[in-house]
């Protein structure tokens, strides 16, 4: 009879670990709609890369304009779930707390890391961008995916050998910059750059002095290698530097990085500076490429200037 209470107990204790281990239906359906939900902004940016990756144009001596599908397009095609893929990622190496309770995962380190640097590279570039034009209840969720996916890159590099990528990278970008003609392909080489810059840019150390020198190169690829370190360093130090590659990019991807760096330390100007900067984020938003003035409605730089303007409001 004993025996046979205790096992019924036994019994009893299993179902009940069992029934608490299982997942509820509210979290699953909680958590499928999280994973599906796709920001407006991230599919326009996707929409508008997949269409201009198919479009080739020869500006040489005859004009040429015609469609292709490439092997870019079929990244940007993939690219546009990039935002729920990384919510699986980081779901399946951790934790999601659901209104339900949390759902722990098994982790898939080993994938991301098998990953190329130059897709690494453009993803953290590419979620970058959409951290910067999702809605506000959605930039820290994708400034956590970007931080993981820089985490994955740096593990990837020895730190003895970080400088000496860096400078890689930066000769890299001028080289694609003087041999690539405009498209897609170069679009896909230049941000992937960006982005493994970014993620080295912590473990560098370079004087203040060398980043000035970088700041005012001649070279496109140590100019930005500059902003990099500026923009994750935060210091004002660097103002005038960063606010001249506002006021005269060569590019519009130059002065986006420029922009960015600017809106780091923001926050630590004077009543003097603020204004300085002000008049320049006004004049570069009248929009004309032929003069350089790149800030053009609609683009993302258009909203960091704006974020930036409205900064440059706040009491101090």
């Amino acid at each position: 009879m004993q025996n046979t209470e205790d096992k019924n107990k036994q019994n009893s204790q299993l179902d009940t670990k069992s029934e608490s281990s299982q997942i509820s239906k509210e979290a699953i359906d909680w958590l499928l709609s999280r994973i599906v939900e796709l920001p407006k902004y991230w599919l326009i940016i996707s929409s508008l890369l997949i269409v201009l990756s198919t479009c080739e144009v020869n500006l040489g001596k005859e004009f040429s304009f015609k469609f292709k599908v490439t092997n870019t397009t079929a990244v940007f095609l993939a690219l546009i779930w990039l935002p729920s893929t990384l919510k699986v990622f980081a779901l399946s190496g951790g934790a999601v707390k659901t209104p339900a309770g949390e759902i722990n995962g098994s982790g898939m380190m080993p994938m991301l890391q098998s990953m190329t640097g130059d897709s690494l590279g453009f993803l953290i570039e590419q979620t970058k961008l959409a951290e910067e034009v999702a809605p506000p209840q959605q930039q820290l969720e994708m400034r956590q995916i970007r931080h993981e996916w820089q985490k994955v890159y740096a593990s990837s590099i020895p730190l003895s050998e970080t400088q000496k990528q860096m400078e890689r990278l930066a000769e890299r970008y001028k080289e694609i910059r003087n041999s690539m003609p405009s498209s897609a392909q170069r679009t896909f080489e230049m941000e992937s750059i960006t982005g493994r810059m970014r993620a080295l840019a912590s473990e560098v150390k370079f004087s203040v002095k060398e980043i000035q020198d970088l700041l005012q190169s001649n070279d496109q690829g140590k100019r930005l290698l500059g902003l990099s370190i500026a923009e994750k360093s935060e210091d004002i130090i660097y103002f005038d530097l960063v606010l001249n590659l506002i006021n005269n990019s060569e590019t519009a991807f130059e002065q986006t990085c420029a922009l960015r760096g600017m809106e780091k330390m923001v926050s630590q100007l004077d009543a003097q500076k603020k204004e300085v900067l002000r008049l320049v984020l006004l004049k570069q938003r009248d929009y004309n490429a032929d003069e350089k003035r790149w800030i053009q409605l609609g683009s993302n730089r258009w909203l960091i200037s704006g974020r930036l303007l409205s900064a440059l409001q706040e009491k101090t």
